[in-house]
Parts: structure tokens; sequence; C-alpha cells
């Protein structure tokens, strides 16, 4: 794509995925803006794009996503965008008996509804101009549930899944294309969240999953030490806006690969087993 039909929007642009999409979007040419949740994450973003040399196509937006009557109320001081990239997302880490309803939601709102939320505001001008994309960011936990104490995570990137389908037939007749973008594990800051997070869990877990938390604070310490850097799953979400004719999903690291092609082919039985021993489930 020699010419650069509008803007594009990427959520949660000051680290991992995001802030990899946004320096590599305005690398290549595009105007770029990109959501925090404060002025000392728009920091990062800026310094970020300083020292890449294109502070001049990048625009840090301060905006929780997870607000979304405030997304509602900053869209129509925001350009027409061609594209949105739907990146902003965490885990409420615990056993589903731990986990809050109120930290279920927040998660869910984050995860789920805030990209059904973007979408429809970017919507109406992607119409207009008869063309546009969306890319979400979901996870190989959208395909297969592998992880143990991530139960609303899953929750989350699974319905992500299912409503990038429906979306992407309901807005075809448009000419706007949606993509999903499933990454493995990559070094972002989800590994030291998941570790502190289980730390905080352990410290205050009954005797059902305290050994479960301290395996997953480790695994999150092994994972964030021999991961390798987003770029590759920057380089693909760029691919995916740029693309004439892009895949309906990107699957993206070896690991990822591995355990999609795997998940349909071993018995849930012995899936079940191996994770319950790997996550020190008894």
């Amino acid at each position: 794509m020699s010419e650069r039909p509008g803007p594009v929007l990427v959520t949660g642009a000051n680290s991992g995925f995001g802030l990899a999409a946004v320096l590599r979007f305005a690398g290549r040419g595009w105007p770029t803006w990109g959501t925090v949740r404060s002025k000392a994450k728009a920091k990062v973003l800026t310094d970020a794009a300083k020292a890449k040399g294109v502070a001049d196509l990048v625009h840090p937006l301060v905006l929780d996503v997870g607000d979304h009557d405030a997304v509602v109320r900053a869209w129509p001081t925001l350009p027409p965008f061609y594209a949105v990239v739907n990146n902003a997302g965490f885990s409420a880490l615990g056993a589903v008996e731990d986990v809050s309803a109120a930290e279920a939601m927040r998660n869910l709102g984050v995860n789920l509804v805030a990209p059904a939320v973007v979408s429809a505001c970017a919507l109406p001008a992607m119409r207009e101009r008869g063309s546009g994309r969306i890319v979400m960011i979901s996870s190989i936990a959208g395909r297969a549930a592998v992880l143990p104490l991530n139960g609303w995570y899953h929750a989350s990137k699974f319905g992500l899944e299912a409503l990038s389908d429906v979306l992407r037939m309901e807005v075809a007749q448009f000419g706007v294309k949606v993509v999903v973008v499933e990454p493995g594990f990559f070094k972002t800051e989800i590994e030291n969240k998941a570790r502190a997070d289980a730390q905080e869990r352990e410290s205050v877990a009954d005797g059902h999953y305290r050994n479960a938390y301290h395996r997953l604070e480790t695994m999150a310490g092994v994972i964030g030490s021999v991961a390798p850097p987003p770029d590759l799953v920057a380089r693909t979400i760029v691919t995916a806006v740029e693309s004439q004719r892009p895949l309906k999903r990107y699957l993206v690291g070896a690991d990822a690969l591995a355990i999609a092609a795997a998940n349909p082919l071993l018995p849930r039985a012995l899936t079940d087993a191996l994770l319950r021993r790997l996550a020190d489930l008894g």
C-alpha cells in the first residue's frame, strides 16, 4: 500500500505490542495515534517516538478505553481513522473462585467490550470512505484454554474471537476488513504483571491454590527471560493493515503455531492432566 489512506489508532500504546506497532506504523509513514492511560505513559510513548525519529507522526492520546463513555465523548475530537488496532488488554489473574465480579467485569470491559466500542466509533468514517481495517489483538489463549488461573483472560479472548467473526460479516458490505492477530508468548509487560499478581494472590490464598500461584510466579519469570521481543507481532499488525487481501487470522510465534496444531488433536483429558501438573494444581 504505497499511499496511506488515513491515520491509524492503536490502543494500549505505551508498551509491548502496542508501542512496537505505533513505532512501526510511524516508521512506514502512517500518522498514528496511540491511547495511553496517563500523562506519564504518554511521555513514554513520546520519548520512544523521538528516539526512533518519528515523533512528528506519533500522537499520544490519554484515554482509558475501558471507560466506554469517555471513548464515545472523545471520538468527535479525533480524525477519521482508516484503521484501528484494538490492542489494550490485561488478565484478571486468579482462580475463578478468587476473582471478584468487579475484577471480572473490568477484564471483560477492557478486553472484549472496549474493542467493540472503539470499532463502533470508527465505523462511520470507514463506511463513508468505503474502506477501512479493524485489527483485533487476541491471543493463542483465544483458541485454546491452556492457562490455568487465567480463566477470565481466556473468556475475554474467546469472546473477542467470536465478536470479530460476527463483525467481519457485518461490515464487509462497507469495504471494511476485520483481522484477528493471535500471538503466543512474547516479551511484554504482561509477564511482569503476572508475576506481581501471582505473588499477591499467593500471599492471601488458602491452601487450595497457593502452590499454583507460586508455580505461576516462577513460570512467568522464566517466560519473560526467554520470550522473543514484540517486533514480530508489530510487523504482523502492520501487514494486516497494509495488505490488500489480509488473512482473517494471523498466528504469531512458534508456540502459538504448535498449540493451535496440537489443540484439536490431543484428547482433552490428556491436556487437562498435563496442564494441571504443570500448574501444580494437584
